[in-house]
């Protein structure tokens, strides 16, 4: 097949150079690497962000990303981008119209909307190019974890949903949600968030510098999440109730620029006055390349986000051995299985993460229980592969089957 992969606000090299980035570009470098050793051909469609990036490149064997001039040369937020949807929208109706795909794929809901326009207006691509639509988040879902209301957003979210031949969500959560707006289950694939588990293993050394090594005296937490909204507050707020330990939060700018970051700051007054400073330490982003490293040199990773879409951390956690405390929201709860590969809880306030980290600290035995069940569930159910089959099969269910066209034939003959 031919596949088009729609990213508006998202490009995949990032990932596939291995450099900090966010979960959906690393989702679509991985799918769209792992579809290509299926067999297939498949481009990336995103919007140019930067001055330097060229019209087109390669990214390996049967993978190209095209950037679309669409706004201006640099990163965009969400809302900032859909201003921005319909001149995106025209420019892939002419490449799409040019390079005419089997399947187009969508990823979020800005995409979505330039994905329907673009294709009703390409020449080339008919009503029997099976559209299929992956959200990684629905504002709906947002809302009951606290976060904004956008309206606007439900309502075009439940409209891109009812229009697309099929449509992926990473969690069960998110079907219900779209159940919930009135689309039929059958129409919705749960395909997991994934892995790359040659590259996050067991097996393998431990991080130094920056982060000094790991102290023997002290067991590590480990997190990576946001300086807002992640749930670094309640974690930090959490180690006064384990004295014994240490946590790495994995997030922010570089550490040199750490000081003159108002959010960095914030915590890191946070954590003075908690009188944990000398046991928290903020890494700012690490290379893909060195997160093995960094994990490995853990005893605990934890997630206190109130709302997580991806579960990307909590996975590679899982598959380099570590044992998980996560707030049972998102993606966490089909990634993590509570009580057998990590402990999910109903809040993350500071008392009961402290509670679970302490309880995991004093079982040395449940943690390694944990990490090998969580090692070998990322193993079985999680990788890319087994995320780019499954990805496939919602295609070929989405696309026409053979006697459908010789019917449509045999109609137009008459």
């Amino acid at each position: 097949m031919k596949i088009a992969l729609v990213a508006e606000h998202t490009s995949p090299l990032p990932a596939h150079k291995g450099e900090p980035t966010c979960g959906e570009s690393v989702h679509i470098a991985s799918v769209s690497r792992h579809l290509a050793k299926l067999g297939h051909r498949v481009t990336v469609y995103s919007r140019k962000d930067a001055e330097d990036l060229p019209g087109r490149s390669r990214m390996g064997r049967g993978v190209n990303v095209e950037y679309l001039t669409a706004g201006p040369h640099y990163t965009l937020g969400e809302h900032e981008v859909s201003e921005h949807t319909g001149t995106f929208a025209s420019a892939l109706a002419t490449r799409l119209g040019e390079d005419t795909p089997d399947v187009i794929h969508a990823f979020g809901w800005t995409s979505g909307l330039a994905a329907l326009s673009a294709a009703r207006t390409a020449e080339g691509v008919t009503e029997d190019t099976p559209i299929v639509q992956t959200f990684h988040s629905l504002n709906a879902s947002e809302q009951r974890a606290g976060l904004p209301e956008r309206q606007e957003r439900v309502r075009l979210e439940a409209a891109i949903a009812g229009r697309a031949d099929a449509v992926i969500v990473n969690s069960a959560d998110q079907r219900f949600e779209l159940a919930r707006m009135g689309l039929p289950r059958t129409r919705v694939s749960v395909v997991p968030y994934g892995v790359d588990t040659d590259h996050f293993t067991v097996e393998g050394g431990v991080a130094t510098e920056p982060w000094k090594g790991r102290r023997e005296e002290r067991p590590r937490i480990i997190s990576v999440t946001g300086l807002v909204g992640g749930g670094a507050d309640a974690l930090i707020e959490a180690m006064v109730r384990i004295p014994e330990a240490e946590l790495v939060i994995v997030a922010g700018p570089a550490p040199i620029e750490l000081a003159l970051d108002d959010d960095a700051r914030r915590l890191e007054l946070l954590a003075k006055e908690a009188g944990v400073d000398d046991r928290v330490t903020l890494a700012g982003p690490v290379d893909r390349k060195e997160m093995p490293r960094l994990l490995r040199s853990a005893d605990i990773y934890v997630s206190a986000a109130p709302y997580d879409p991806y579960g990307g951390g909590l996975l590679e956690a899982m598959a380099c051995g570590l044992p998980v405390v996560a707030t049972a929201v998102g993606s966490a709860t089909g990634a993590v299985l509570d009580g057998t590969t990590g402990i999910l809880l109903r809040s993350a306030r500071p008392e009961a993460l402290g509670a679970a980290l302490r309880g995991l600290i004093s079982e040395p035995t449940m943690r390694s229980a944990y990490g090998i069940a969580g090692a070998d569930r990322a193993e079985s159910r999680f990788t890319w592969q087994r995320v780019a089959a499954e990805t496939e099969r919602v295609y070929t269910r989405a696309r026409p089957q053979e006697d459908e066209l010789l019917a449509a034939v045999g109609d137009d003959a008459h």
